[in-house]
């Protein structure tokens, strides 16, 4: 074990900075401070909710609650004082460390008074971060300060304390809470050999050919949730022996009883789901890992973020010999704190220490589990990895960069216990019935967190389960470990970047007419603001919209290598509600945005260009999308770029159950429309509210994230460009004034007086991205473009990219009055510089009576 001062501590990162999106009313600096030394530059974001705000954190100032014990009483009549007692050969009287430990003793003491200062330059490599993370609580006293913080400070107070980086220091490298883990091993071994039968045998199954089945790996991570009860920070001193009676025996009793009756003490349980995807197949985007030599390397990585040393990280290592012996991963990373911390938190000491307890058992079941365990750390199975990270107090939504992009990598992370939760949530009180899908949306990876319960604070869990638990445990339900939690996050959403286009609006933001009217929420001329539900709805939507396109990304990227089943048309000659020939990826990608848009849980309606009626997906949704799933679709077997196109309506009361009514709205109403652009990168752009300008975002393959590009610049079409973009060789088919208008800006007889050059890709989401990118206009002189599919969505970008629409007559379609009868109703289309379609418009008749034509 290499010793603390040849750590390398890792960047960590600051809460995230929520940035309002600009506006049609003025571009944003493109200029931002530099983020300060050590912290990320780049962090993920925070919880789903209507605004991006998040509840107020815990402090410790409140009478009564576990917070202010504490930090009022627990961290010094208990903590620090078990500390003085296990650590006098390095704490001798008249020594630095024992005079900074009584000084911080009487910090403690006047805990109501004493206020926050930095971390001492103790040589730690993580010193810079703890400056930072300081920063803004710097003059608080320790009880004004967050919980979290204020906690995660007192145990790296103490490492300072005793000199633990100082190479100079007695107590270099010497872990102050070690005694405190050894008995909490001790205590343990009694209920680990009732566990070493069960992982044997489960072990012998799996040898023998048999596949484990999803109950089995259910009772492991039981195993691992229900063994979390043992943290020696609130257990007794004698590592679990209250009372007297054997050694060991009441850690032994509590787990077995926790085991065996655990159903009844689930306030969330999501075991089972996350025992079915750790048996499933690994997801092609964890399948495949670039390594250095630039090779790949097929692996289920799996990571545990483990808590306790003791028998809670005997139980987190049955679950790891579990997933290996089982076939659910290949390998399963351990991540360890860097350094001491929370008196029983496992460092890689702690873990090498268990693992050879095991191995060296006098009981013969032990000590074969432990010599599996061996081999798995041998072998690379296993594999430690201490971090900075785990041992500071910032939520989980700003790891470092370096951190995160290691978690990504993993097929499922599991985190374990209490501690590791509260940073799950921000340490914030959150409503108990919110989501912890929503509030773990940007985690990195799919996340499955296994606690009991032993903070004021909590997620995903039904009112009714927590009124049950309070009245088992009235007064102390959150706080004494008796209830448990096993939560699934299978699939993050993630997409800060896109949810921010929403949630940064104000409060009275405009929506579906333009110029808002304070507190107001009819329909109708004038737009309106949306409650808080319909805010988020619309959030969770244009997120499941990116995840969806990015989703496609890969489909499309993907379609060469399997031309067989992913090109071509659809066998029979099939075709779509409007009569075009269906190709393969069509159906793909119309299957892929409907289970993206029903997972998030926000959208009642889903009509799509690729059937006949919209669908319901959520009957309690407040939102309605129309959908082109794949525009441009005759062009993918060459590999010409393609498209997405979506417009997002608000489901309103007065128009019922009638999905058609819902989805042929006038395009005004949309609350946002954006597209997706496939080619050398894959880019996505978006539009929110009536006042929010059209952001372009591009895809990070690496992260899949989509980020803002252009340095936060709104996307603008310039007022005039010098390119027309249709297809000429239907010239002699256009009526008289389009034909007179694209001769004279052939010529350059036109106003500008220059000669126009012709672009023309043949897919509408190309020419028009290209089109706000340089100016000019495309379209479709003929009634061939569904209006609620592709006109309305593009017509909303435009407008909020400062360019125009028009079907051919002298109104622009944001403004009409006159919406479609069908839900797959076409017009023609002209669209682009405001200039440029206001001269086009001044030759009369420029649009074209209906017609098909072979290609």
């Amino acid at each position: 074990l290499a010793s603390p001062a040849g750590t390398t501590a890792p960047a960590s990162s600051s809460s995230p900075r929520r940035a309002r999106p600009p506006t049609r009313r003025g571009a944003p600096s493109s200029s931002r401070p530099a983020p300060p030394r050590g912290m990320s530059s780049t962090p993920s974001g925070g919880p789903r909710t209507w605004d991006g705000s998040t509840p107020p954190v815990i402090t410790s100032d409140e009478p009564g609650s576990w917070a202010h014990d504490t930090v009022s009483r627990r961290l010094r009549e208990d903590i620090l004082a078990r500390v003085f007692r296990d650590n006098a050969d390095v704490l001798a009287s008249g020594t630095n460390a024992e005079a900074n430990l009584r000084a911080l003793d009487a910090e403690l003491a006047a805990a109501a008074t004493s206020v926050i200062t930095r971390v001492p330059p103790d040589g730690g490599p993580d010193v810079d971060t703890w400056t930072q993370l300081c920063e803004p609580h710097l003059g608080k006293t320790w009880l004004e300060a967050p919980w979290l913080f204020a906690e995660f400070y007192f145990y790296r107070r103490i490492l300072a304390a005793i000199g633990y980086f100082d190479p100079a220091s007695p107590a270099f490298g010497h872990d102050p809470f070690a005694r405190d883990k050894r008995a909490g091993l001790d205590a343990g071994m009694g209920a680990a050999a009732s566990l070493a039968r069960r992982a044997n045998a489960f072990a012998e199954k799996c040898q023998s050919g048999s596949a484990a089945t999803a109950e089995e790996v259910r009772l492991f991570l039981m195993v691992a949730l229900w063994g979390n009860r043992m943290d020696l920070s609130i257990w007794p001193e004698d590592g679990g022996n209250e009372g007297g009676g054997v050694k060991g025996e009441r850690a032994a009793n509590a787990f077995a009883d926790a085991l065996s009756s655990g159903e009844k003490y689930l306030l969330a349980d999501d075991s089972q789901a996350a025992a079915c995807l750790l048996l499933s197949p690994t997801p092609v985007e964890h399948r495949e890992r670039q390594t250095a030599g630039g090779t790949k390397s097929k692996a289920k990585d799996v990571s545990v973020v483990v808590d306790n040393a003791g028998f809670e990280l005997t139980c987190d290592l049955a679950l790891a010999d579990a997933l290996i012996v089982g076939g659910c991963a290949s390998r399963v990373t351990l991540r360890v704190k860097a350094h001491p911390t929370f008196v029983s938190d496992a460092t890689v000491a702690d873990a090498i220490d268990t693992v050879e307890a095991m191995a060296s058992s006098a009981d013969a079941d032990v000590a074969a589990m432990g010599a599996r365990w061996r081999q798995h750390l041998a072998s690379g199975a296993w594999v430690l990895v201490p971090d900075f990270a785990w041992c500071q107090p910032q939520p989980f939504w700003s790891l470092p960069d370096p951190v995160a992009a290691e978690l990504a990598r993993s097929a499922l992370v599991i985190v374990k216990g209490d501690a590791n939760y509260r940073r799950l949530l921000g340490d914030a009180r959150w409503d108990l019935a919110t989501p912890f899908e929503d509030v773990t949306c940007c985690f990195p990876a799919p996340l499955l967190a296994l606690r009991t319960l032993k903070a004021e604070l909590g997620c995903g869990i039904p009112r009714l389960k927590a009124k049950d638990a309070e009245e088992k445990r009235p007064g102390d339900w959150m706080t004494s470990g008796t209830f448990g939690c096993a939560q699934l996050n299978a699939a993050p959403a993630g997409q800060h970047a896109v949810a921010s286009l929403a949630t940064a609006l104000p409060r009275d933001a405009s929506f579906a007419g333009g110029g808002g009217r304070e507190g107001g929420k009819g329909e109708g001329e004038g737009g309106f603001a949306l409650t808080e539900r319909e805010r988020l709805d619309l959030t969770k939507t244009i997120v499941a919209l990116a995840n969806a396109s990015r989703e496609l990304a890969r489909e499309l990227r993907s379609a060469p290598a399997r031309s067989s089943v992913a090109l071509g048309s659809v066998a029979g000659g099939a075709r779509n509600a409007t009569g075009d020939d269906q190709r393969k990826l069509d159906v793909v990608a119309d299957e892929i945005f409907a289970s993206h848009l029903a997972a998030c849980g926000g959208v009642r309606w889903y009509s799509s260009e690729e059937t006949d009626e919209p669908r319901e997906l959520e009957p309690g949704g407040t939102i309605a999308v129309c959908c082109d799933p794949l525009d441009g679709s005759r062009n993918i077997d060459c590999n010409i770029p393609v498209g997405s196109i979506f417009g997002v309506y608000r489901v309103v009361p007065t128009l019922g159950t009638n999905g058609v009514a819902q989805c042929t709205q006038l395009a005004r109403s949309q609350l946002a429309a954006g597209y997706a652009h496939h080619s050398g990168a894959t880019t996505l752009v978006l539009a929110v509210g009536d006042e929010g300008s059209a952001v372009e975002l591009v895809l990070d393959d690496d992260t899949g994230a989509f980020v803002v590009a252009n340095d936060g610049a709104p996307l603008r079409c310039p007022p005039r460009g010098q390119i027309y973009s249709l297809n000429d060789a239907r010239f002699d088919d256009w009526p008289e004034g389009l034909r007179r208008y694209v001769t004279d800006a052939r010529r350059g007889e036109n106003q500008t007086g220059k000669q126009y050059s012709a672009r023309y890709v043949c897919s509408l989401v190309g020419d028009f991205h290209r089109t706000m990118k340089y100016g000019g206009w495309c379209g479709n002189p003929r009634p061939h473009l569904r209006r609620q599919f592709e006109v309305a969505p593009l017509a909303f970008v435009a407008r909020a990219a400062g360019a125009a629409a028009t079907d051919g007559s002298d109104e622009d379609l944001m403004a009409t009055e006159t919406g479609p009868i069908t839900a797959h109703e076409r017009t023609p289309l002209f669209v682009g510089s405001v200039d440029d379609v206001r001269e086009l418009l001044t030759y009369g008749d420029i649009r074209q009576v209906a017609k098909t034509y072979a290609l």
